[in-house]
């Protein structure tokens, strides 16, 4: 909490710098693109991701659909910075029309409209509320929402995890909820929660445990884990007080790896259990990590054998 607190601090700091700002909210109109949809099973990369939202370059050798989600959910990811701009409040209205901008040319007769029908999440063990309750459900969210500390950055993990127990259309749930949390992060002063793609299988089994289980502290203290990451990433990727070095000293964690005789893995357990910091992160948001860490790396390898 208190590692959270601090680094929220930082963020502030650093955000005062326009250019910053301007930065970041282009480097995330792509990174969270690419790494929502790829939890949805869009199988554009980063590059690929960037490039059509940016510069609207698509390629034949991956489905269309792909790349319409990844603008789609661009503009959508524009629209709540703009809500967090006008200091507007979350309503059905504004899910409503964040929906309709994820499923635009993908499925306009869905666009913006709860479901009438049941479903079921591939499996998953999860019964998801009759569509009768949905408009119910959805009103007594928004009234839940707009009555909790929305301060806490608890209120955004918790309300992603109500809309998806909800899930109050037919596609475009997980996207929603996604986006929804990161807009109440943001405007809460977190840096957004980035899930990346090989987190998918315990982000969605921590979901569903709580789910079943109505039990939500070991979803939280996980999104709380996931939290903390992005917030380390993110002022990194923006701090420029750090010792410079130079581009040749500065290896990806393969390499990184192998200079230090361990597997990638172990690095990216270090890493997840915040005993290794990486040096900087690549505009693609990939690890780098200096020559001059390689100390604390053989100590964290003696300590563990």
């Amino acid at each position: 909490m208190n590692e959270l607190e601090s680094l929220k601090q930082q963020l502030h700091n650093l955000l005062k710098n326009k250019n910053n700002r301007n930065t970041l909210y282009k480097w995330l109109k792509s990174e969270l693109s690419y790494t929502s949809n790829a939890i949805e099973g869009n199988t554009l990369t980063r590059k690929e991701t960037e490039l059509v939202i940016e510069e609207n370059l698509t390629s034949s050798s991956k489905p269309f659909v792909y790349y319409q989600e990844a603008v789609n959910h661009s503009k959508a990811f524009c629209k709540i910075l703009e809500l967090i701009e006008t200091k507007s409040s979350i309503n059905e209205n504004e899910i409503l029309n964040l929906h309709k901008i994820i499923l635009n040319g993908i499925n306009d007769e869905e666009a913006g409209f709860y479901r009438n029908c049941m479903v079921r999440i591939s499996g998953s063990r999860v019964i998801l509320p009759n569509p009768v309750k949905v408009p119910t459900l959805m009103d007594e969210f928004c009234t839940w929402l707009n009555n909790q500390n929305q301060n806490d950055f608890k209120t955004a993990i918790l309300a992603h995890l109500k809309f998806v127990s909800i899930h109050p259309f037919v596609d475009g749930n997980g996207r929603c909820a996604r986006l929804l949390m990161n807009h109440l992060l943001l405007k809460a002063g977190f840096a957004p929660l980035i899930i990346q793609p090989r987190d998918r299988k315990k982000y969605l089994n921590a979901i569903e445990q709580a789910q079943l289980t109505q039990k939500e502290d070991n979803y939280v203290s996980y999104m709380q884990t996931l939290l903390l990451r992005s917030m380390k990433q993110i002022v990194s990727l923006l701090d420029t007080s750090k010792v410079d070095v130079t581009p040749k000293e500065l290896l990806t964690i393969s390499k990184f790896a192998k200079l230090v005789d361990v597997p990638s893995s172990t690095i990216r357990y270090w890493v997840k259990n915040n005993k290794l910091q990486p040096h900087s992160y690549t505009d693609s948001g990939y690890m780098l990590f200096a020559i001059s860490q390689v100390e604390l790396t053989t100590n964290l390898k003696r300590k563990s054998q």
